[in-house]
């Protein structure tokens, strides 16, 4: 069940976890931890945490914080949503 802070994605194997994770840091998102992760993204102070489930392959994104001028939860999901469709 997907809430607004957050978002599940299906069929993300260990190849696809690791190709997010080293695109998250090419592009100059702080990560850390291991499942979950924790990403600050440096970018209007949105940070999120990441949680794979190896067994049904889905990774549980959320949004653990981010700037007050950010004030919908949709306008995070309007960037992450098309990129994990991709993914």
């Amino acid at each position: 069940m997907s809430d607004s802070t957050t978002h599940h994605y299906g069929n993300i194997t260990k190849e696809k976890v690791d190709a997010i994770i080293n695109g998250l840091k090419n592009n100059g998102c702080e990560v850390s931890g291991t499942n979950p992760w924790n990403v600050d993204t440096k970018h209007s102070g949105v940070k999120l945490r990441g949680e794979w489930n190896d067994k049904t392959l889905t990774l549980a994104i959320t949004i653990t914080d981010k700037a007050f001028y950010v004030f919908d939860d949709s306008l995070v999901w309007n960037v992450i949503d098309p990129l994990m469709h991709k993914a």
